[in-house]
Formats: C-alpha cells, sequence, structure tokens
C-alpha cells in the first residue's frame, strides 16, 4: 500500500495534479496490469508510467475503461 502512496503523490507532485485525480487514473492502470501480470515485481512502476502518459496526453488514453 505505501508504494501505492508514493506513486501516486510523486506523480502528483511532478505533473502537478491533484492527488484523487492521479489515484483514480493509477488504480485502473494498475487494476489493468494486474490482471495479466505473472510476476508483478514491476507492477507499480508500469502503472506510474502509464498514468504519466495518460495525464500527459501521451495518446494512452484508450487504456481508461
Amino acid at each position: 500500500q505505501n508504494d501505492h502512496v508514493r506513486a501516486i503523490a510523486t506523480l502528483s507532485d511532478k505533473l502537478h495534479v491533484p492527488m484523487h485525480e492521479v489515484g483514480e487514473i493509477y488504480k485502473k492502470e494498475f487494476d489493468r496490469l494486474a490482471e495479466g501480470a505473472r510476476i508483478p515485481t514491476f507492477l507499480v512502476v508500469l502503472a506510474m508510467s502509464n498514468t504519466r502518459s495518460i495525464l500527459r496526453g501521451g495518446g494512452r488514453s484508450a487504456t481508461l475503461r
């Protein structure tokens, strides 16, 4: 849990986006990635990367369902 809170806080601070907005996107991305993950070691890193791309308009908004 602490990893998730830190990831959301870090993204919120770096991107100047409210934590609740980052948290919603991060949770969706983390849950989506976790569904098919065989080795969950890097899920936080991948979820952070995807969340950053979405918030920056990097074309990954299609993953938001």
